[in-house]
């Protein structure tokens, strides 16, 4: 059954590839489960973060034919959020342009028009293996993309719409349903992430934040939301309400920067992010793109807990954008030994799977892979610190479409007043922006002496969806969150 090869996916295990590999990735990688990568690139300005121009290319790997990236379709278009079909066969995509959804075979043909409007969920029915399409018309722009209502449709042979959710807009970006079909995990819309219960029926928040995403799990699904520090997930076990952080900007080759559209594959265990994101100017490194930008896939540990291994997917000279990775159910057949040539190392043991330990080469300061302090009271720190490495502070178009913002400050410590402090370095973070209006405090002076009552912002979970800008590289330094007097 369906039901029983989504439950009973392996794992992927792979080899480290070269890091003079350009264009042949897989051509290195021993891989016990195939896996497809579809996503979009840039041959524009590498700045089509959000994949609204007409600049892109629709990009593939399968991990076990051996070419590497390739594109699917090579001529520059809009081809906005691929998802790759729970068959693994083809890649669905929508056309901002022309407000239409398309379905390409992963070879390149075949390409056909859907229906009009925006492709937000692909589902696979257990009982019958039919495929389903969940679309909107959506509206906004600039990342508060969302659609009024949801509906869904037979992917092959379209009929009548069926009425999925209208309860509240949803935002298109964030839109993932449950392996049975009963929930979808989303936005609804940004910035309250939480799992609505359909079709239109009761729908909870959870948390603050941006691209939320359901795990495929049947019977156990679990939801989690992205940070507005753009380096952390906070997964939500709805059965308990357990929830917990995890941190994903410590991969190799990340080094601790923002990171973007993070999205869940077919396998729980399996998700994609793109970055690093550096090229930006004050509060929107995001929006500045680059170059450098590449696909990233995570493996977490059994728990869900954190990311035990990254594999860096995509080798190029160009931005790569909105990742979809679907992973093929169980073969018995097991692949021959593909030995890994120039592997890249994190200085870590390897594991027996061949994967070196992730996140562990440099841990993000605003990410601890444990759970939030919730119970008990915040230890405080008051100190005397002079500005030295002041952030550039964002104005509110910058942020957009966020309206709050934290902004990073590094100081120097002159006198601890109450509290324990040890080192000479201090990271604080204090309010900037409220309400789109740039606070009259927030403008501060290079070199003058600050008296700042302090908290550890791990010790304020209340901040997981608020918008973090840090220009700083100084990542292995605890962060403090200014309290307000």
């Amino acid at each position: 059954m369906i039901a029983l090869a989504l439950m009973t996916l392996p794992v992927p295990v792979w080899a480290n590839p070269s890091p003079a590999a350009k264009n042949a990735v897989t051509s290195e990688w021993s891989v016990v489960a195939r896996m497809r990568v579809a996503w979009v690139q840039d041959m524009g300005d590498n700045r089509d973060v959000f994949a609204q121009g007409g600049s892109l290319r629709l990009m593939g790997l399968d991990t076990s034919d051996g070419q590497g990236e390739r594109a699917i379709l090579g001529t520059p278009g809009n081809y906005s959020k691929p998802l790759i079909t729970p068959r693994g066969d083809r890649v669905v995509y929508s056309d901002r342009a022309r407000k239409k959804v398309f379905v390409v075979n992963w070879d390149g043909t075949g390409q056909r028009e859907v229906l009009e409007g925006f492709a937000l969920a692909l589902w696979r029915n257990p009982a019958d293996g039919r495929e389903w399409l969940y679309y909107g018309a959506m509206e906004g722009k600039d990342g508060s993309e969302h659609c009024p209502a949801v509906y869904r449709t037979l992917l092959d042979g379209p009929g009548t719409p069926e009425l999925i959710w209208n309860k509240t807009p949803v935002s298109v970006h964030s839109f993932q349903v449950s392996a049975d079909g009963r929930m979808a995990g989303g936005l609804f819309p940004w910035p309250s992430g939480g799992i609505a219960q359909l079709p239109n029926r009761a729908m909870k928040i959870y948390a603050k934040g941006c691209w939320s995403a359901m795990s495929p799990e049947r019977g156990r699904s679990h939801l989690w939301i992205f940070d507005g520090a753009h380096r952390n997930l906070t997964i939500i076990n709805p059965e308990n309400e357990h929830k917990w952080q995890v941190n994903i900007n410590g991969a190799p080759g990340i080094d601790g920067f923002e990171v973007y559209h993070p999205r869940w594959s077919n396998q729980s265990r399996i998700m994609a992010m793109t970055g690093p994101y550096k090229t930006g100017f004050g509060g929107n490194k995001i929006s500045g793109g680059g170059r450098n930008i590449e696909i990233f896939i995570g493996r977490f540990n059994p728990g869900l807990t954190k990311i035990e291994a990254w594999r860096q997917i995509t080798r190029n000279d160009r931005a790569d954008f909105f990742p979809d990775v679907w992973v093929a159910p169980f073969q018995s057949a097991k692949p021959a030994a593909v030995k890994a040539s120039g592997a890249e190392t994190t200085g870590k043991k390897s594991t027996a799977a061949g994967l070196a330990p992730g996140g562990e080469a440099r841990k993000a300061r605003a990410a601890p892979s444990k759970k939030p302090a919730t119970g008990k009271t915040p230890k405080r720190l008051v100190v005397e610190a002079r500005l030295t490495e002041p952030s550039v502070i964002p104005s509110p178009q910058d942020i957009a479409p966020y309206r709050r913002a934290l902004l990073v400050n590094g100081y120097e410590v002159v006198r601890v007043v109450s509290g324990s402090y040890g080192r000479r370095k201090l990271m604080a973070a204090h309010w900037v922006i409220e309400d789109a209006i740039v606070l009259q405090e927030a403008i501060r002076q290079k070199g003058k002496i600050y008296r700042m009552v302090l908290e550890r912002y791990d010790d304020h979970p209340e901040l997981e969806g608020e918008r973090l800008i840090m220009d700083s590289d100084e990542f292995r330094l605890p962060l403090y969150y200014e309290l307000r007097s």
